[in-house]
């Protein structure tokens, strides 16, 4: 996995429309941080996400410990309420561990597939 940097937290340059920044405000209170949600007790909740070239996954509130598996090969690009803009390259089988998200320290953020290839994600959040 590759990560860069595209933009700053708290620069809200050009990047920023008026309307990413009104669909960040609405990502507030959605806690739906999939597409579809496959299991769902009282540990945990597993999300599947397969966002096909050029779609985006609204914004969203990640606020509780989560892991995620890409798997597939692919490229996206996330806008996060702080105004920071992150692109990321993917290699099946990639993992990220969010351990520390709670009410307090949290993140809301979007997922656009920039690449030409379906992404597929399987996340597990923990309750």
């Amino acid at each position: 996995m590759k990560v860069a940097t595209i933009n700053t937290a708290g620069n809200w340059s050009p990047f920023w429309t008026e309307s990413l920044k009104k669909a960040a405000l609405l990502g507030t209170n959605c806690h739906e941080i999939g597409q579809k949600l496959l299991l769902e007790n009282k540990r945990i909740k597993v999300w599947n996400i397969q966002l096909k070239a050029g779609s985006t996954l609204s914004f969203h509130k990640h606020d509780k410990p989560y892991f995620y598996v890409c798997h597939t090969k692919g490229i996206s690009r996330s806008y996060y309420s702080n105004g920071s803009i992150i692109e990321t390259q993917y290699e099946p089988n990639d993992i990220k561990y969010f351990k520390d998200l709670n009410a307090e320290n949290f993140f809301i953020h979007n997922l656009e597939n920039i690449g030409n290839t379906t992404l597929h994600f399987t996340t597990v959040e923990f309750t």
